[in-house]
């Protein structure tokens, strides 16, 4: 009785497959040594100098770069500012079939072992529908945390 209630919650996700690609920037690590900030703003890129003060003494900009990762695949390329522009993107933190990407931990247990989890801060997951998947993500800069969501692809 056991595996089978087993069964019937975590089968079905093993067969549901993402099916939205997402943007993301890498190497922004802290939020004041970048030179602009993206954002999605009526479902397209915008980039946002930041402006800061002049009589302030802040590190020279880092350069940031964007990314296209590709869901079926499990990989990530490098987009230009204007090749990520003409997307049409959607910043809401879950995808519309379902799925996000999140950090931290990875629940791979199997019963009895339901409870188990991989806790591992310094990678993403697309997590949905009763999986996980590690995402192999290109990231640059020294921070850990040097991964931002930008949106999902429609």
């Amino acid at each position: 009785m056991i595996l089978f209630v087993a069964a019937s919650i975590y089968l079905p996700g093993l067969f549901v497959q993402p099916k939205y690609n997402f943007v993301y920037v890498s190497g922004d690590d802290y939020y004041y040594y970048n030179q602009y900030q993206y954002s999605v703003q009526n479902g397209k890129l915008v980039k946002s100098e930041i402006q800061k003060p002049e009589n302030q003494n802040y590190q020279p900009p880092r350069e940031v770069k964007l990314y296209v990762h590709d869901v079926a695949k499990n990989e990530s390329r490098e987009v230009s500012f204007a090749e990520a522009q003409n997307l049409n993107l959607d910043s809401s933190n879950i995808s519309p079939d379902g799925f996000e990407v999140t950090y931290g931990s990875r629940g791979d247990g199997f019963f009895p072992f339901f409870f188990w989890s991989d806790r591992d801060y310094n990678t993403r997951y697309l997590k949905g529908h009763n999986v996980s998947k590690k995402l192999n993500l290109q990231l640059s800069g020294s921070y850990y945390n040097n991964f931002r969501f930008i949106g999902w692809i429609k």
